[in-house]
């Protein structure tokens, strides 16, 4: 098993991912910790290996803009996310001035 940890923010661009997967792997959780006083907007993009974009779209989005309460932690673990090779997880805050502390847990296939 192995942990990734990234503060979140605004700046989505192409090399600005989580996780990528440098093997097959299964990310068995999520959890997103706001560390402000404020609410969070958060978008998760997941975009396959697939060549078919530079950088996450609208059409790689898994959640759209969940709310995370001030102070509080989202978790995501009831589906486990299988995946392949050079797939990349993004996490986003757009117009958010709140910071989220994303941490992924994964482990290879």
């Amino acid at each position: 098993m192995a942990i990734t940890q990234k503060t979140i923010d605004s700046d989505l661009q192409a090399q600005e991912f989580v996780f990528k997967a440098a093997a097959d792997t299964a990310v068995t959780s999520i959890h997103l910790c706001n560390i402000t006083s404020t609410d969070a907007v958060v978008n998760i993009y997941l975009l396959p290996n697939d060549n078919s974009t530079a950088g996450p779209t609208e059409n790689n989005k898994i959640y759209n803009t969940l709310t995370i309460q001030a102070t509080d932690t989202y978790v995501i673990d009831t589906e486990k996310m299988i995946m392949s090779t050079g797939d990349k997880l993004f996490i986003e805050t757009p117009d958010s001035s709140a910071s989220v502390v994303a941490t992924v847990s994964t482990i290879g296939l």
